[in-house]
Order: structure tokens, then sequence, then C-alpha cells
């Protein structure tokens, strides 16, 4: 049975009500453990706005008050394209705190890689990009965000073009805040196992490069789906973390390899030792361009191969079927001569909905913003994310649930498989199933050995892979000291392939010749 979202407190009572004589509230959009989501309207101008309300029980704490004043001054004083704007924040007089900021359609990032899979790597880059730039502008305003993660991460349109903006800075710490001016108790870990860097984990502090850890692994789950550790608890998270055994980008990413410079750049990334990782968001950025450059578009716009949940209905699941196919030159294409590979805004939606590749000018783009405006009930459930409040935690799996049951505005197509069998007898062609995956483990003697297809490192021996059933890949073994192995394998099902590697030769060293010794001139003078 569903709880109530506050404990004697009706959220429906508060529908139709005004706020300080300013903010309407329409209706209700989501609610997390701390707090409840309302479409509004700011009554003055007309504008539609989100609001973000607090749970009273909170305000009853002596310094909640304190708290929640300074972060959202804090918070309110962001000003920038990648990062969602808080117009105003307030007390009503019984005590119901809230926060004011921008309407956003779309969606967010994990919604995007949950329905469509990982993306590419110029997609990929896009949008690491973007947020580094927001990230980047709190960083100097003297404020980390604590918590980056897909859920925070939202992709919306603006004047055609799709833009990150990042969310949620409810999280944040003002650096300038001294320490005994500090509110939050001690000892308090604030965050997402999944992308907690070490030191926030073990309750130490964070500073800008805390940041880049996250920023790092939500680059990682961009490629593979998979965040780099999967720790679900903060015990755990930590361990794997100060293990710093980052697994390759191929463990999980399929069909789409990236070069080793990018494998690299998350490993660095990801440094257990704040003082191994980068430094600033600038240098973020500025390594991130450097392991793409001279990466050819078939890599860049490569699609990762990708198999969707079972759909909840018919409409999500043709839906989900429609925009993950096409091959990749269909659905992306590299950018002209001069163009940088990170591109600014994201590059457009091409032929999977609401993707960040570029589409040709004779691709009739899809009309799926106007469909969701045209929803009479309210806006898409991504942007309820974009909260900015104190303590405030938003249930985005459940919106992000809600809103893939959302039903298409497009009417069903008219014929229903009924009405096909009764028409024709013979059964449609059974649809091709992508081939199923095992895993096959790779051993040398000695271990250690550097394995690569196509150019693209994978990893060192020993080492565990998913693999096509069936498929037949060419890999090279590469060892100091040894000879190189080119091997074409072919897996049928699980199962381990080993190789002996042969030392490599020493060259001959040619042996001196003996100095000649000069005969004294005085010895055997008198023979």
């Amino acid at each position: 049975m569903a709880k109530e979202p506050f404990e004697g407190v009706n959220a429906q009572e508060l529908i139709g009500k005004v706020l300080d004589n300013r903010y309407k509230v329409e209706s209700v959009l989501g609610q997390g453990g701390m707090g409840m989501v309302f479409k509004g309207l700011q009554t003055s101008v007309q504008r539609p706005i989100a609001l973000k309300t607090l749970h009273p029980q909170l305000a009853m704490a002596a310094t909640f008050f304190e708290r929640f004043k300074r972060e959202a001054e804090v918070a309110s004083r962001l000003h920038h394209p990648n990062i969602i704007t808080i117009f105003d924040f307030g007390r009503t007089s019984d005590g119901l705190c809230y926060y004011v900021m921008e309407m956003l359609e779309g969606e967010s990032l994990r919604q995007r890689i949950k329905r469509e899979g990982p993306l590419t790597l110029r997609e990929c880059a896009a949008i690491i990009e973007q947020c580094a730039a927001g990230v980047a502008h709190a960083h100097h305003q003297q404020v980390i965000h604590r918590d980056l993660k897909p859920h925070n991460i939202m992709l919306t349109r603006v004047d055609g073009h799709e833009y990150v903006k990042v969310l949620d800075f409810g999280l944040v710490k003002a650096l300038e805040q001294e320490d005994e001016e500090q509110l939050t108790s001690t000892g308090q870990v604030l965050g997402t196992p999944q992308y907690m860097p070490p030191e926030q984990a073990g309750g130490e502090v964070v500073d800008q490069r805390s940041d880049l850890f996250s920023l790092t692994g939500v680059f990682f789950y961009c490629l593979t789906g998979h965040s780099p550790y999967g720790a679900n608890s903060v015990r755990k998270a930590l361990t794997l973390a100060l293990a710093g055994n980052v697994p390759p980008v191929a463990t999980y990413r399929r069909g789409a390899p990236v070069p080793r410079a990018i494998d690299e750049f998350i490993v660095k990334g990801l440094r257990p030792e704040k003082e191994d990782r980068f430094q600033t968001c600038e240098d973020f950025i500025e390594a991130l361009h450097a392991a793409m450059a001279g990466t050819p578009d078939s890599v860049l716009d490569a699609v990762p191969q990708f198999t969707p949940e079972a759909p909840k209905d018919a409409s999500s699941g043709s839906s989900s079927a429609s925009r993950r196919g096409g091959t990749s030159a269909s659905r992306a294409r590299g950018p002209s001569k001069g163009v940088s590979a990170v591109s600014k805004p994201l590059p457009r939606s091409g032929s999977r909905s609401g993707s960040l590749v570029p589409h040709s000018p004779d691709t009739k783009q899809p009309s799926q913003s106007s469909s969701v405006v045209a929803q009479p009930t309210g806006i898409p459930l991504g942007a309820v994310v974009g909260g900015v409040g104190v303590l405030v935690l938003i249930i985005a799996v459940a919106l992000a649930w809600k809103l893939t049951r959302t039903p298409e505005v497009v009417p069903p197509p008219p014929n229903t498989e009924p009405v096909i069998a009764k028409v024709e007898p013979t059964p449609p062609p059974k649809l091709d199933e992508p081939p199923a995956l095992v895993k096959v483990t790779l051993k040398t003697s000695p271990e250690g050995a550097e394995v690569s297809e196509d150019g693209v490192m994978i990893g060192n021996t020993p080492l565990t892979i998913e693999w096509q059933r069936g498929a037949t890949r060419t890999l090279i073994f590469k060892r100091s000291g040894s000879r190189d192995l080119t091997k074409s394998l072919r897996a049928e099902g699980e199962q381990t392939f080993e190789f002996n590697l042969e030392p490599r030769a020493s060259p001959a060293v040619p042996g001196k010749k003996p100095t000649p010794v000069k005969k004294d001139p005085d010895i055997g003078a008198f023979d």
C-alpha cells in the first residue's frame, strides 16, 4: 500500500493554492523521501515553473532553515547554460520551504541509456563535455555537486538543439564555509555509491576532483550502460574504488570498440587518490579532446550492440525497436573537416528519436517534442529530477518508469496480429534474434599480454570478455619479450583459450675483438 508523501499532510491540498502570493501549485509531478515536486505557474508573468517543496517536519530542526537558506543561495547564483536555473526560494507562513526552478522538457541520461543502450563515442563525448562545462562554472563559484550521476543529467531541447542540463545541486557544499559553520553532521555520507569517489565514501573532505571522479564514471556509463564498479553500497564503493581495477570499456561495450586512449582517460579519472586524477574541469576537457584526437569517423559513430529490455506494452515495444534500428551510417555522420569531434551544442537527433547524432537534411525530423507538449496532463517526468533542494532525493527511477508508460500520440497501426492471422494463414517470418552472448576467457603463458582487436586494446591476459556465439574474431597478443601472436578465434559457447607465447629471440651480440697489446720496445731488445 502506497504511503502518503508527507505524514499528516495531503499533497493534494496544495493543488490550486498560491505560495507567497506568487507561485500557483497546479499538479503533482513526483515525490521523493523528503519532498514533493509540483508543476506550477509564476502568476505575475504567467511562466511555467517547477516547485519543489520540502517535508514540513524537516523545518522543525533548529539548523534546518539556515542550511536550506545557505544552500539555496549557493545554488541560485549558478547561471550557466548547462545548469538548471533556480529562480527563487522561500518559506511560507506555515513553515513550508520550497524552491522555484525552470521547467524543462526532455529525459534524464539514465532514461536515454535504459531505452536505447550505450551511445556512440561522439555522443558520449559531447554529453560529458557539456556536463564538465557546467560543473566547471559551479567550481569557479566555489561549489561542488557531490552527487553527479546519470539521473542528475538532463537532455533537453532548446531552439532545435539538444543540450545538457546538470540537475539537483541539493547536495552541494560551499567550499568557502568555515569548519565551524558546517551545518551537516560529521560523518554523514551523501551521494550515490556507484559513482562515489573513495574519499567521499570514507567520509573525508571532497573537492572538485571528487566531482571529476563521478563525471568519469558517468562517461563510462554512457559508453557501456554500466557503472564502473557496480557498487550498490558505500562500503563496496569504497573497497572497489580503492582497488582501482577499472574494467576496460570493451568488457561491456560490444560492436563499437573505442581507442585505447579512451580507456586510459577513464583510468586516470578514476584514480583512488585525488592527486592522481584530473585536477580541474579544464584539464578534464583538454584530456578528453586529446583522447579523441585522430579517431576516425567510423569509430566515433559506431553504434554499440544493444538488446533492449522486454517492452512493458505494445506501444513502448515498437517504439524502442524503431529507435535502435539502423546501421551507424544511417544514424550518424562524422563531423565536417575542421570540426572538433566533441561538438557544441550536442549533435542533433537522427534516426533514433532523441539521440544526439546529426541527421541528414533530407531526413524528416521526428515530432516527439511537439507530442510531449500536447500532453494535457503535464510535461515529461524527466524534468522533475531538475530540482535543487537540501536533503531532497527524487525517485528518478519511478519517474522514468512512468514516462515510458505514457502512451504515444501516434495512433496504433490499423493491422493487428489477429487480423493478419485471418488474412494470411502462413505465419509471418520469424525475426532474426541477436546472437546469444557467451563469456570467453583468454589466457597466455606468460601472463600480462596485451590483447587488441582492429587496433583497439581490449585488455591484458588473463581476460574474460563477452562474445557473440558463433562469431569469429581476430585478436593480437603482444607482450614485452615475447613474439606477437595473431589468432582468429571462433566461440560456440563459454570456453577458455590458452596460448603459449614464444620468447623473442635475443639479437646475437658480436664478440669483441681482443685489444692488441703494445709490445714494450725495451722487452727483448737484447734477445
